[in-house]
């Protein structure tokens, strides 16, 4: 009989408990048994590399913006030339407007049902937002270097409105005018500016008298506010109004220009009741929320010593404004006065009769 090596019998031995242990385990088993041996070792450098990686990123970047911080240069504007720095701010100008405009709907009239909805819209499109000069809050040097520039170089837009004007007969509790200021701007600001539109959009209730007949132009509270805070502009150039009168169904807007007019066109001469007189008013204009026929306009005649003058909607000359205060009746004369140079027709009229 032959014998098996003692080798060959430990063999046999391994070899039978496999086929008993596959016999007797299910075969997922095995097989989960033989994957976690193999993949151990990956598993173990997959733990080692989660717990490394992150602390290592996180060192890395901030030890990036560690050296960044240190390398950054601020950029040497305020050594630029001041024609440089001038040019950069001329970017960045935009002609204000106090208050500014509001993104509210535009005040629709009680004229606009009789337009069709394919005619364009009488009311100016609405601007678009414009960007923050942040600029402004560099430093108290490019603060002043772009105001300085903004008031030489825009026109600022002043308005009286309902929406900033609150009649002080409306309420028991409100402020007295004089200790309100209408627009919010500096007095230094105030100093500097070379043009300026003022816009008074007025109501009936704005005037401040139930019956505009029994009123004097002269004492119209908010008038002579306005003409008190207009002396502030010491410097400006050029000044304009424009009177549009809010529609009323009891009133005709005719006497909110007339008291505009008369209000405001001594303003800056001998009979202006301000002290300082105030700058001179260099044009008036009139105008309603709805639909109007066109009236004429007031402008000052340089080659009349400056004397009021009144012109059509085209700028010819249709005659010259009475000396001081004029009547109700004058004014409306000259406000819808035709022109001769628009109407020739008016001169063979004049023939025949």
């Amino acid at each position: 009989m032959t014998q098996t090596p003692p080798g060959d019998h430990f063999a046999i031995e391994i070899e039978s408990a496999n086929v008993v242990l596959r016999e007797a385990w299910p075969t997922s088993c095995i097989a989960y048994f033989e994957l976690a041996s193999s993949s151990s070792g990956v598993a173990l450098l997959l733990t080692v590399a989660a717990l490394i990686l992150p602390p290592l990123l996180l060192w890395a970047i901030r030890r990036y913006r560690k050296m960044q911080d240190e390398n950054r240069i601020p950029f040497p504007f305020l050594e630029l030339p001041q024609e440089l720095r001038d040019m950069v701010y001329e970017n960045l100008i935009e002609e204000p407007a106090y208050p500014p405009p509001s993104t509210s709907p535009a005040h629709t009239s009680s004229m606009n049902w009789m337009l069709p909805l394919r005619w364009p819209s009488p009311s100016p499109t609405s601007q678009q937002p414009k960007r923050s000069n942040w600029i402004l809050l560099a430093n108290k040097q490019i603060n002043r270097e772009f105001m300085d520039l903004l008031c030489k170089r825009t026109r600022f837009h002043l308005t009286v409105s309902p929406q900033n004007y609150q009649n002080p007969c409306a309420s028991p509790t409100s402020t007295a005018p004089s200790n309100q200021s209408i627009w919010k701007i500096g007095a230094d600001t105030l100093k500097q500016i070379r043009s300026c539109d003022l816009k008074l959009v007025t109501t009936s209730a704005m005037l401040g008298v139930t019956d505009p007949r029994n009123m004097s132009s002269s004492d119209w509270t908010l008038a002579r506010q306005i003409r008190q805070e207009l002396t502030a502009l010491t410097n400006v150039s050029s000044l304009t109004l424009d009177a549009k009168a809010l529609g009323d169904p009891l009133w005709n807007p005719l006497w909110i220009w007339y008291h505009a007019c008369q209000s405001f066109k001594n303003m800056g001469t001998a009979q202006s009741d301000t002290d300082p007189v105030g700058p001179q008013l260099k044009r008036i204009t009139f105008s309603l929320d709805s639909w109007s026929p066109g009236e004429n306009y007031m402008a000052r005649d340089a080659s009349n010593k400056g004397a009021w003058t009144w012109y059509c909607v085209k700028g010819h000359n249709v005659g010259v404004d009475g000396v001081g205060d004029v009547t109700v009746r004058e004014f409306c004369g000259k406000l819808y006065q035709d022109c001769r140079i628009c109407r020739p027709e008016m001169d063979s009229d004049d023939e025949e009769n």
